[in-house]
């Protein structure tokens, strides 16, 4: 079904021919005027370039305008909308803030006859959104920058965003975003919950845990994140630089942090498949208790290792000398564990004024000596440490803000789907107008507007449902 008649679709198209004819001649007259001149130079270039993007922007608009309008005007000739609805006002004028610029285009207000219901039809066929100066796709870019890099920012940077668009995208109308209004549409927006796509099950599956306190708004203290990170191996990418095979990333605010994580990586892979556990982190109690919510499989072998960071971190503390330090790594790792306890020990005797850290560390080294040992002979390092300040220090902490408890899982749930490599502008898209919290499978999200296989392009027709718009623009088509 088409939206509109081909009576309509030649009146829009005589119209619209009408009306961006001007614009093409004079970006030919400027394309002539720059290249008949001798002394043609990089200035002109740009000047020439930038008048292309300013002359498709100016026909976008005019087209988009004029589409909307013409559509406004068949509908209220319509036998059947005359039949069923008042004209309440004409001419209603409405702006909306788009990536090309701001259009302003006007409508019909009508009434029902039968009921007491009244709408903007143009709204209800484009799924404009109500009360809003910005349209979603404007929205949905501001967000995702957001999310790359601040509220503040989001709108300096949204033209930094995709190929498919940034050609058209119109930097003036972008830039006077306010940071509250970007913080409003994060606040009303029902992030959903993505569930992961299921991926081969490897043999040994790694887990790095770690926790990191950000400021807070609402409370005295500070909120505590706790974080993962999952991978199936470590691949060598260039010299001093390696990366994480198939790394997921989650993190939550919860104090039960546990069951939130198994109950998503429990979807991404078959444990009934997996051997070897490897649970790596600094040797909390929070992060050893995982060695049991990690089995759900009596085939999975689980065992803790202590980060190589931490270890080496306490060795740094009990001694500033490097080579004393070096000599207590190499005892550590040759030697039984009391000449490493006896060569501490005649630090302490030396640095008396450092008891009490030297001691502490020495505690924490002996009460995890086993898991250190097995990291040190574990083929792979632990970058948690790393991952930490790189997944939350760096949005979270980096900058003197706070965060409310009550929208800090919003925050973190959308900084997860940023390194995960969910699109979250085509998140936002999706799921915009949900009332409630839903759950999506990963690659609902996997798609672009700008190439869609869609039959229609008007969104009330995608959706299939067969709602009284549905009805009206069936009526108008035929």
């Amino acid at each position: 079904m088409n939206i509109i008649s081909q009576n309509l679709k030649n009146v829009i198209k005589n119209k619209i021919k009408v009306l961006i004819t001007p614009i093409y001649y004079n970006l030919v007259d400027s394309i002539v005027d720059n290249i008949g001149n001798n002394d043609f130079d990089f200035s002109k270039y740009f000047s020439f370039f930038t008048s292309i993007q300013s002359s498709v922007r100016d026909a976008m608009r005019i087209i988009i305008v004029s589409t909307f309008e013409e559509i406004d005007a068949e509908f209220k000739n319509s036998p059947f909308r005359k039949s069923r609805y008042y004209i309440n006002k004409s001419d209603v004028s409405r702006t909306l803030n788009t990536i090309i610029g701001p259009i302003t285009f006007k409508r019909t207000y009508y009434k029902s006859k039968f009921s007491k219901k009244s709408f903007f039809f143009l709204d209800s066929a484009f799924d404009l959104p109500k009360y809003d100066h910005y349209d979603p796709i404007l929205k949905a870019i501001a967000i995702r920058n957001a999310v790359e890099t601040s509220q503040a920012q989001a709108s300096r940077f949204i033209s930094s965003f995709a190929d498919d668009i940034k050609f058209f995208i119109d930097d003036n109308a972008i830039l006077n975003i306010p940071r509250q209004s970007i913080f409003n549409w994060i606040k009303s927006w029902h992030v959903p919950n993505i569930v992961p796509t299921s991926i081969d099950t490897p043999d040994t599956l790694y887990v790095m845990a770690d926790e990191k306190y950000i400021g807070a708004q609402d409370i005295d203290k500070d909120i505590m994140v706790k974080c993962f990170v999952t991978f199936e191996d470590v691949k060598h990418v260039s010299k001093h630089r390696n990366t994480l095979s198939n790394r997921f990333v989650f993190s939550t605010y919860s104090s039960k942090p546990w069951p939130q994580f198994m109950d998503l990586i429990a979807k991404r892979y078959d444990f009934s498949k997996i051997k070897n556990i490897c649970l790596l982190g600094d040797g909390g109690s929070w992060i050893k208790s995982g060695v049991n919510e990690l089995r759900l499989d009596t085939n999975n072998s689980v065992k803790f290792y202590l980060c190589e960071f931490h270890f080496k971190q306490a060795i740094h503390h009990i001694t500033s000398d490097d080579d004393e330090r070096q000599k207590l790594i190499d005892i550590f790792t040759t030697e039984p564990m009391q000449n490493f306890i006896d060569s501490v020990n005649e630090i302490l005797a030396n640095n008396p004024h450092k008891e009490q850290t030297i001691t502490k560390k020495l505690n924490y080294i002996i009460k995890n000596y086993t898991a250190i040992k097995s990291m040190l002979s574990l083929n792979i390092g632990s970058s948690m440490e790393s991952h930490i300040s790189h997944l939350i220090a760096s949005f979270f902490a980096s900058r003197p803000k706070g965060f409310s408890t009550k929208r800090i899982d919003k925050y973190l749930k959308l900084n997860d789907y940023k390194h995960n490599g969910i699109n979250i502008f085509n998140l936002y898209l999706k799921s915009y107008k949900n009332k409630k919290t839903m759950s999506f499978n990963e690659d609902y999200v996997d798609f672009s507007i700008f190439h869609t296989d869609d039959i229609h392009n008007i969104p009330v027709l995608n959706y299939g449902w067969v709602t009284p718009t549905y009805k009206e623009l069936s009526a108008i088509a035929h």
